[in-house]
């Protein structure tokens, strides 16, 4: 991709980014690992191709729309929807102290903001500060959390943050 003018690269990254949508919501199937090398661009095509599936799942319905629930939740400020759906889900017992439900909330809505569709404008990835706030919040869940969270979410928050490592 080096050398690539942006408008290429933006169309590259939209690819990626909706992928990874489908992969999770529509085929239920997800190829985690999101080293850039497992993934290949046909520019005579304009085709995002996926060329290694050594760390893909399959992840239960019921467990993609609850998930779903949750993001859906945090992207309107539902904070009764966040509470409600990460108990179904498994990631809160429902004996959780404030603060860690507050920190609990604070990061789905970080992590939910960019689908958020009532500001009206393009997302600026490039532009936010997701990562800090979520960070904030760690040493809270850390210190106050009461159960680990659902097995399926490691590989997924791996292959949603971008984190290969």
């Amino acid at each position: 991709m080096e050398g690539a003018s942006q408008s290429v690269r933006d169309k590259i990254g939209t690819k990626i980014f909706e992928l990874s949508l489908k992969e999770l919501f529509e085929f239920n199937f997800m190829q985690t690992d999101p080293n850039p090398a497992n993934f290949y661009y046909d520019y005579v095509n304009k085709r995002l191709n996926l060329i290694d599936f050594g760390a893909a799942r399959s992840y239960d319905k019921t467990f993609v729309d609850t998930y779903m629930n949750i993001v859906y939740s945090g992207a309107n400020n539902n904070r009764e929807g966040v509470v409600k759906y990460s108990q179904e889900l498994g990631f809160l017992s429902g004996l959780e102290s404030d603060i860690m439900i507050e920190a609990h909330v604070n990061s789905v809505s970080a992590i939910a903001e960019p689908f958020n569709i009532n500001g009206g404008d393009i997302y600026d990835f490039g532009n936010q500060e997701l990562t800090k706030r979520i960070y904030k919040n760690i040493p809270v869940m850390l210190k106050h959390r009461l159960k680990a969270p659902p097995t399926e979410v490691y590989s997924l928050h791996r292959k949603l943050s971008g984190n290969s490592y």
